[in-house]
C-alpha cells in the first residue's frame, strides 16, 4: 500500500474516531432553581441556586462570577450564592460559558423577576399599655407600613386612611384589657397587643 493510501486510511480512521465524540458532545444548560419567577418575597438577600450540566463552565449572576461546585455522584454542577434586593422588582440574571475569556465558545442564560416588599410593619400610638382609664369607650389608633393590608382591633375590621393610619373606638370592662390589633398582608401576619386598665370614678 502506498504513502498516499496509508495516510487516506489513517484520515479515514481518525475521523470515524472523531466524529462520534463530537456527534455525542451534549450543548451546555444552565437551570435556576430558586428563587422562582415572579415570586413576592419579603427578606433580603434572597438565595440564588442553579444548576449547569458543565462543571467547568464560568457562571455570572449579575455580571459578578460566582463559584460553581461540583457534583460529587452526577455530572454538571451548581451555584448558591446571595443576592441582595431593592425594593420593588428586581431581575436576576444567570450567565454560564465554555471557554475561555474573550473567545466563548458557548453561552447560554436564564432571567427571573422577583419583587421584594419591605416587611409588613404595625404600631399601636395610642392607648399605651399600662394606662388606667376612666371613660369605658377608649379610641384604639396606629399605623401601618402598607395600605392593603387588612387591619383589625379586637377582631373588627378597620379602613386605612391614605397615610397608613387607622382608628377604632372599642367598649372596656371594667379591669384589665387587653386590646388585640392584629395587620394581615397574604399569608404575612403581624399582632400587637396593648394592656389598660378600666377603673371607672
Amino acid at each position: 500500500m502506498g504513502k498516499l493510501a496509508k495516510l487516506i486510511c489513517t484520515f479515514l480512521i481518525i475521523s470515524l474516531l472523531i466524529l462520534p465524540m463530537v456527534g455525542c458532545a451534549k450543548p451546555l444548560t444552565l437551570t435556576i432553581t430558586a428563587p422562582t419567577d415572579g415570586a413576592t418575597v419579603n427578606k433580603s438577600p434572597v438565595e440564588v441556586r442553579a444548576n449547569v450540566s458543565d462543571a467547568k463552565a464560568t457562571v455570572w449572576v449579575n455580571d459578578t462570577v460566582v463559584a460553581v461546585t461540583k457534583y460529587k455522584t452526577r455530572s454538571g454542577g451548581y451555584i448558591s450564592t446571595n443576592f441582595d434586593l431593592n425594593e420593588g422588582e428586581n431581575i436576576i440574571k444567570v450567565t454560564a460559558a465554555k471557554g475561555k475569556p474573550g473567545n466563548w465558545k458557548e453561552t447560554v442564560d436564564r432571567t427571573v423577576i422577583i419583587t421584594y416588599t419591605l416587611p409588613l410593619s404595625l404600631e399601636i400610638t395610642s392607648p399605651k399599655g399600662g394606662a388606667i382609664l376612666t371613660e369605658s369607650l377608649v379610641a384604639v389608633s396606629g399605623t401601618v407600613s402598607d395600605l392593603q393590608a387588612t387591619i383589625t382591633v379586637k377582631d373588627m375590621e378597620v379602613e386605612v386612611a391614605e397615610d397608613g393610619t387607622f382608628s377604632a373606638d372599642v367598649e372596656l370592662t371594667e379591669g384589665m384589657n387587653p386590646i388585640k390589633v392584629v395587620a394581615t398582608r397574604g399569608k404575612e401576619v403581624v399582632t400587637r397587643i396593648v394592656n389598660v386598665i378600666y377603673s371607672p370614678e
